[in-house]
């Protein structure tokens, strides 16, 4: 009868398979090929109530609660016939993602973009500013 020979192959076989090669810290992924912290966009739901009372949502993958805002004003901006409202500076943005209601008050969100569009350079910039302000 042959004897089993322990060779590093075979030992391979009997470890568990690795699940992946990066690592995930909170909000942040981690990649050891990248040298900054990648924010991982996350699907969220926003909604706004028209002046009759309606509650009107939209699904969105953003990176923040104010940006998940003004991609909804972004949508709204450019199909004016879906029947949302447009949005103003009096507008309250209610944000669901991951369990939590976030709100975002539309002042607040003007500031923001005023923010991120004299911040952003290069083609990051150049998109953002692409985008509506309230």
């Amino acid at each position: 009868m042959e004897s089993l020979r322990w060779t590093p192959g075979f030992v391979k076989l009997l470890l568990p398979p690795r699940q992946s090669r990066g690592a995930s810290y909170g909000r942040l992924a981690y990649s050891p090929f990248l040298r900054y912290p990648v924010s991982v966009a996350k699907w969220c739901t926003v909604t706004v109530t028209d002046g009759d009372g309606r509650r009107h949502s939209l699904d969105v993958e953003a990176l923040s609660s104010y940006d998940a805002a003004h991609l909804y004003m972004t949508h709204v901006a450019g199909h004016p016939g879906c029947g949302m409202p447009i949005p103003t500076v009096d507008t309250i943005f209610d944000i669901v993602a991951a369990g939590q209601i976030l709100r975002v008050d539309g002042k607040r969100l003007k500031t923001w973009i005023e923010n991120r569009r004299s911040q952003w350079n290069g083609p990051r910039g150049m998109l953002f500013n692409q985008r509506p302000v309230l």
